[in-house]
């Protein structure tokens, strides 16, 4: 008997008869129905933002329509996650240069874009402009002081190199300063894990052309001692500048959307088995939207693959499933981070999670900015990094490889140093076995080109199939996942 989906070459095994009508229901169709409407018609699905509701709105909606258990706040299928939102004002704020006249008031030419709160910075101004090299600094060379950075479509590996040097706050040289309808909203979160993706959070604003060549003008620069040939160019005013922003803000909840499939078993339906994947992308940045189709648009569509084929098989698991789709993964797992702080569930009683963040691309170029690991796409038809699956239960990877019987995937395991980038970490910060499905970077990561139209809609729905598997498997079994691993 031969799997009825079109599998990978490496296929030798049917799925279990007594799941095959679930299996058969997750689709490369469903899969392009749902991450369709994601990617397409949620703005970005930046968290706190209107199309992230959305996107909430439509992942609950067919929870409910499944008949899952709402597992949120109040009966409803959301957990709102405390964010706070903050409305730079122009007026009251400025830049300008100490000891002189010059002064460049908010509006048109000059504006902060992430400013949290109200504040007053005052430092030496670096001005940095990025060559064709490469980005690298000194260490030290930034902190504490206000960057003008210069160039067009900066890469967010360059970005990165600065914000790891600490500076007070980075002003972009643009040719427009976007209008004050972008810089009206912006959300962040007091949390502690924020910010431990993505490096320290650093204020950032947006400086026209003009303004910074009169900022730029009425300053003495000196060069900064650098090492030759090898680090980024910086010049240093010798007097300093001061940014004042005026701020106002208030808190919102932004929801993880949360479902529970009640277990078969009168035991073991007291254990759990947490399927997530986060919801949030970079959302609508000016007049730019950020589709997020892989990332992680593909994960939210397996996830819910995996909900409305479990809901529909007739053989239900024997332990409770807990569908999970995070708010604020984007800003440093922190969707992930609160229901782990705030469980709706007793964590102590999950036996695994099984995460998928960007399950739906074949992998090319550099990965995670490595120029010693470069993946050709055409080699990447039938793979996906298979993450953390054998840091706390060997066991658990184990039964993924008896699961991939059924899919023929090519498994990798050279994607460690993502361990800690998705939400699976703050449960296995927990102890809780993880798994986390991975299909690698391309050269969209992060950009707005990550559309609908570049998925590989085959491996997305295979994705699905491949946890499908794996969570009747691990529900059946009358004994979880061995922690066999000591951390």
């Amino acid at each position: 008997m031969a799997c009825a989906f079109a599998q990978f070459p490496g296929t030798t095994a049917p799925p279990p008869a007594d799941l095959k009508k679930g299996w058969d229901s997750i689709s490369m169709n469903q899969a392009r129905e749902i991450l369709t409407f994601l990617a397409n018609e949620c703005e970005g699905r930046g968290s706190g933002q209107p199309g992230f509701q959305k996107a909430a709105d439509y992942v609950a909606a067919h929870f409910k329509a499944w008949g899952l258990k709402p597992m949120g706040d109040n009966g409803t299928y959301f957990q709102n996650v405390p964010f706070n939102v903050s409305h730079f004002v122009d007026a009251g704020s400025s830049l300008d240069v100490l000891g002189s006249d010059k002064s460049i008031a908010a509006g048109p030419d000059f504006r902060m874009t992430t400013a949290a709160a109200s504040s007053t910075l005052t430092g030496v101004l670096a001005v940095v402009k990025p060559g064709t090299e490469g980005t690298q600094f000194d260490d030290g060379s930034l902190q504490g002081r206000i960057v003008l950075l210069y160039g067009d479509n900066i890469p967010t590996a360059t970005r990165m190199a600065i914000f790891r040097q600490n500076p007070m706050a980075v002003l972009t040289v643009a040719a427009k300063v976007p209008p004050a309808a972008y810089t009206s909203s912006r959300v962040s979160t007091g949390s502690a894990n924020a910010g431990s993706r993505r490096g320290i959070r650093v204020p950032m604003g947006v400086i026209s052309a003009k303004a910074a060549a009169d900022l730029v003008g009425s300053l003495e620069l000196t060069d900064a001692t650098l090492t030759p040939g090898k680090a980024t160019p910086v010049k240093y005013s010798r007097g300093y500048v001061r940014i004042k922003a005026t701020v106002d803000a208030h808190q919102i909840g932004v929801p993880n959307v949360v479902a529970l499939l009640p277990g078969s078993d009168a035991d073991l339906s007291k254990e759990y088995i947490g399927i997530g994947g986060h919801l949030d992308h970079l959302g609508k940045q000016g007049t730019v939207i950020y589709p997020g189709a892989d990332d992680d648009g593909s994960g939210s569509t397996a996830v819910l693959s995996i909900a409305h084929a479990m809901s529909i098989n007739p053989k239900k698991p024997k332990r409770s499933i807990l569908f999970m789709t995070f708010c604020g993964e984007e800003m440093g797992l922190i969707g992930s981070s609160y229901l782990v702080n705030h469980p709706m569930i007793p964590l102590d009683k999950m036996v695994s999670e099984l995460q998928m963040d960007m399950v739906a691309r074949d992998s090319y170029g550099a990965q995670n900015g490595d120029q010693r690991r470069i993946d050709v796409e055409k080699e990447n038809l039938d793979t996906i990094r298979l993450v953390g699956s054998k840091r706390i239960s060997t066991e658990l990877d184990k039964v993924i490889q008896e699961a991939n019987k059924c899919i023929g995937f090519k498994f990798k395991y050279d994607a460690e140093d993502v361990y800690t980038r998705s939400d699976h970490y703050n449960f296995a910060s927990r102890g809780i076995p993880i798994a986390f499905l991975f299909d690698g970077f391309t050269p969209d990561y992060h950009q707005p080109s990550d559309t609908v139209d570049k998925i590989d809609f085959l491996k997305l729905a295979n994705s699905a199939k491949l946890y499908y598997l794996t969570a009747y498997a691990i529900s059946d079994n009358p004994v979880p996942p061995v922690h066999d691993v000591k951390n």
